[in-house]
């Protein structure tokens, strides 16, 4: 007779959620890198920006043009300070999120442990009784030769 695992739908069940929870958690991690490259996006522009409006001042640029840039540069400050909050919360939810990740696969691995351990052990006694009726007709035919 075959091996059975009687928790083998449980075992399903946990693997299914262990993937439901990693793709969750690579979820986070884009989320954590667009806000990444975002952030750095908007830096970038926004150095471009000051270095324009600086080329500009040199060349006696109008002072409205100037307050433009300066009102630019506040709404682009701004704007970096809550993608800043943005990446906080997300990878406050990464983490939380790791840590939900490794529960689920720490249940998994418990089971299959479990599994691992019942079928050796399954295994083992199937090996013993196989050797049982092995000495067992070692022994009747030893008999049987004896008689004769």
């Amino acid at each position: 007779m075959a091996f059975r695992y009687r928790l083998e739908a449980l075992l399903r069940l946990q693997r299914s959620v262990e993937h439901q929870e990693e793709n969750r958690l690579l979820a986070c991690a884009a989320r954590v890198a667009g806000l990444h490259a975002e952030l750095r996006a908007w830096e970038a522009l926004r150095l471009e920006r000051k270095n324009a409006a600086w080329q500009d001042s040199a060349q006696g640029t109008p002072g409205i043009l100037l307050q433009f840039a300066a009102e630019w540069d506040d709404a682009a400050d701004r704007r970096e300070k809550e993608i800043h909050e943005r990446l906080k919360a997300a990878q406050a939810a990464q983490k939380k999120q790791m840590q939900v990740y490794r529960e689920a696969r720490q249940k998994r691995e418990i089971l299959e442990g479990l599994k691992e351990r019942q079928e050796s052990a399954y295994t083992t006694e199937e090996l013993r009784r196989l050797q049982e009726g092995l000495d067992e007709a070692h022994l009747l035919q030893l008999f049987y030769a004896s008689t004769r």
